[in-house]
């Protein structure tokens, strides 16, 4: 799967820096990355990007063209994370001294690069991609599962599901702390197998991320999870949720 980059940037020269910056990465790596968009402004940016995408990175003008409808690049990064909380953010700026605002703005950014004539931007750019192609390595051996999600392989968190369920059609229904996913060419038996560590076969057709657990009710019959997902717990799968009663939040009547 493609690691898409997006650009904000309205000053011409520099956004031309940037995507130059990127292809010549790419040049000397294996790693599978695509310029999905590079825009002037934050609306054209925000209207381009492919939410279905995970992993995406970020460079983000902080002043974008003040004639445009977001001029704040702490405002689109804002944005980005409604639909992207994993996303790689970084922010482009002559002023060094408002990195200081993306805790007021919560958006976690993973490096600024400083407009400088002093500051290589190319070299900059690279230590940036090379960060997350580090930190993304890491994450596929030890915290991802790639599935099908139809037109592509997706990554995932695992501790980002909170369960997955069986559907009609041979087709699962994976439920992440943001949204649904369709997966395909996949059993719950298998990736019970897979993920047996963190996840718990509480019914046939539900497999559950413990952590996810915030109720458990008094008979054990069902369990609610921190969406307000209520599952029913199946008889013979009773005596297991007994022995984590403990790890969990409470029991209800």
């Amino acid at each position: 799967m493609a690691i898409k980059v997006y650009i904000a940037e309205d000053h011409l020269e520099q956004r031309n820096q940037i995507v130059q910056s990127i292809k010549n990465y790419r040049l000397f790596s294996d790693w599978e990355l695509e310029i999905a968009s590079v825009a002037a402004s934050g609306e054209e940016l925000l209207a381009s990007i492919d939410r279905e995408n995970q992993w995406n990175i970020y460079f983000l003008d902080i002043n974008l063209a003040a004639e445009a409808e977001i001029s704040n690049g702490f405002v689109v990064a804002q944005e980005i994370r409604n639909f992207d909380p994993f996303g790689f953010i970084v922010f482009i700026t002559v002023r060094s001294e408002l990195s200081f605002l993306t805790f007021q703005y919560r958006v976690q950014a993973l490096d600024f690069i400083i407009k400088d004539p002093a500051v290589n931007i190319q070299e900059r750019v690279h230590t940036c991609l090379k960060t997350v192609e580090q930190r993304l390595s890491v994450l596929d051996t030890s915290q991802t599962i790639k599935l099908n999600t139809g037109n592509e392989i997706t990554s995932f968190i695992i501790e980002d599901i909170l369960y997955i369920a069986s559907n009609k059609g041979h087709i699962l229904s994976l439920h992440t702390k943001q949204k649904e996913y369709q997966i395909y060419q996949e059993t719950l038996n298998h990736l019970e197998e897979q993920l047996e560590e963190r996840f718990i076969r509480c019914h046939r057709g539900f497999l559950i991320n413990t952590k996810a657990i915030r109720h458990i009710s008094r008979d054990f019959s069902n369990l609610i999870l921190e969406d307000g997902t209520t599952v029913p717990v199946s008889v013979r799968k009773r005596s297991a949720l007994k022995t984590l009663q403990s790890k969990y939040v409470s029991i209800r009547s």
